[in-house]
């Protein structure tokens, strides 16, 4: 069984500075999964993370006009196993007629891709079971981002009339 995921992002692991790509559980315990990635996946999963348009197309954005100019399109992504430290994906394609074809991918581009068109991502349940973990930092962190932008809003909405 799968779990959807969201993104949360490409982290940088120090001291070795290795980029760490970060996966969580959109409903249940947020676990996440930490997946070590190169630093070109990195920064592929970046630029479409931030919408950075490029001159010309990077490769993932070439695979994309490829798929959608045969007349498929990317359906989901499913992190599916790590195997002697390494993490498996499927990347799911469906063609014009409506037939899925599941293709083997390392996750990073699996991810990047997602990341690029928008389709969801997930992760089989035992392999969150084997390496996800809550990630409290991250908790606190959502939390601090919740009372900003809360913060953000009654500013935009306060008058100075309001103290008087």
């Amino acid at each position: 069984m799968a779990v959807e995921m969201e993104l949360v992002g490409v982290k940088v692991r120090m001291p070795a500075t290795t980029p760490v790509l970060i996966l969580r559980e959109v409903e249940g315990d947020r676990r996440s999964v930490p997946i070590f990635i190169g630093g070109p996946e990195a920064h592929a999963i970046d630029l479409a993370i931030s919408e950075t348009v490029t001159a010309r197309p990077m490769t993932h954005d070439l695979f994309t006009d490829v798929v959608k100019g045969l007349g498929a399109s990317f359906d989901r992504v499913v992190v599916t196993k790590l195997i002697d430290g390494t993490f498996y994906a499927d990347l799911i394609v469906k063609t014009a007629d409506g037939s899925e074809t599941t293709f083997s991918a390392r996750p990073s581009d699996a991810v990047a891709l997602a990341a690029r068109t928008g389709i969801p991502i997930f992760a089989e349940i035992d392999l969150i079971d084997e390496v996800g973990f809550v990630d409290e930092a991250d908790e606190e962190s959502a939390d601090e981002d919740l009372l900003v932008e809360e913060l953000r809003e009654f500013l935009d909405e306060v008058n100075p009339e309001d103290f008087k």
